[in-house]
């Protein structure tokens, strides 16, 4: 009997060694054939600028990959149309600035700010038609203007006429969809329009000498900000966190390698190197979630009841509008809002 026992336990010894064998050849199957768990796929609506350059720099760079999600980025004209192809299931997360987050409070309360992302106090611009009189902004008076409606250019303009003593009763004002305005200023059809990169750049190669481009450093603080629904986030907490480390990453690239960042974002959006390298100082690059957001939200609410560009009377508690939970998992000096 002794024997049979023996034999037994050498039988035990001998089919976990090969367990163990089979465990070590996967792992170093997977180790050198680069393979990796199936990673989670998202997909994140963004326009084209250059105040996006943390998602665009996590995309050239892999960074989304490298933290385990699968992100196609999906690219809008604006933030605003970004964000309308989220609340219509084409994408699940979004970028847009916080205007068009505003105007989708008025709608729903589905859906929650994750971070924001970059920000600047001099990101749009009034590109206008010398020979159409127009050589300072006070000239802007009684001329045909257009914009983006309930965007962040439509408030920057409003900004603006208030700061140069005009008001929208004083333009011709029309809205277009933001791949319009370049034509549209091209052919005499508008004298103006209020957008950003790259939709200056295009209008100052069309129209050369012919153009004057007005900004207000100071005037507005614009933010991108990174969007999801509740459900999302709830559903996919570590994909979200995944996500926010990816550009976590991106932050300290762009910081750490200047230069290279500003030649990804040129090549992405079609503005060339220099003009980037001449906005580059103005654009804050920053994964955060700060008080200001929310005193530019409720101010814009107040603009857009007091010009009746909603029906809504009451300004929402935009606190309810924000998802912290994430960014203070992974970066949680990034999180100075008051609650």
């Amino acid at each position: 009997m002794r024997w049979m026992m023996k034999i037994i336990k050498i039988m035990r010894i001998t089919i976990l060694l090969r367990i163990i064998v089979g465990i070590a050849s996967v792992i170093l199957f997977a180790t050198t054939s680069g393979f990796t768990a199936t990673k989670e796929p998202i997909t994140i609506g963004v326009e084209r600028s250059p105040l996006l350059a943390l998602v665009i720099i996590a995309e050239d760079q892999g960074f989304f990959s490298k933290q385990g999600v699968d992100v196609k980025v999906k690219y809008y004209a604006s933030g605003k149309l970004a964000l309308n192809g989220m609340f219509s299931g084409e994408v699940e997360l979004a970028t847009p600035a916080e205007t068009p987050i505003v105007f989708g409070s008025f709608e729903r309360m589905d859906f929650s700010i994750v971070a924001t992302i970059g920000s600047s106090d001099n990101e749009p611009k009034i590109v206008a038609r010398k020979d159409r009189g127009i050589q300072k902004p006070g000239d802007l008076r009684g001329k045909p203007i257009a914009t983006q409606k309930a965007s962040a250019v439509h408030f920057f303009l409003h900004s603006f006429l208030i700061k140069h003593g005009l008001s929208g009763k004083d333009i011709k004002l029309s809205f277009k969809h933001p791949d319009e305005l370049v034509p549209a200023l091209a052919n005499g059809e508008i004298d103006a329009f209020s957008m950003r990169e790259p939709y200056v750049s295009r209008a100052k190669a069309l129209l050369r000498d012919n153009i004057v481009v007005f900004d207000e450093r100071g005037l507005y603080l614009k933010t991108y900000n990174l969007v999801a629904f509740i459900a999302f986030v709830k559903d996919k907490p570590q994909a979200v966190k995944n996500v926010l480390q990816a550009l976590i990453k991106s932050e300290e690239f762009a910081k750490k390698y200047p230069k290279q960042s500003q030649k990804i974002v040129s090549n992405k959006i079609g503005v060339k190197e220099s003009e980037i390298a001449g906005l580059w100082p103005d654009l804050r690059f920053e994964v955060s979630l700060g008080q200001s957001l929310l005193i530019s939200l409720e101010n814009e609410a107040r603009w857009a009841i007091r010009n009746k560009l909603t029906e809504r009377k009451k300004i929402p508690n935009y606190l309810n509008f924000i998802y912290s939970d994430a960014l203070e998992a992974v970066k949680p000096r990034g999180v100075t809002i008051i609650r």
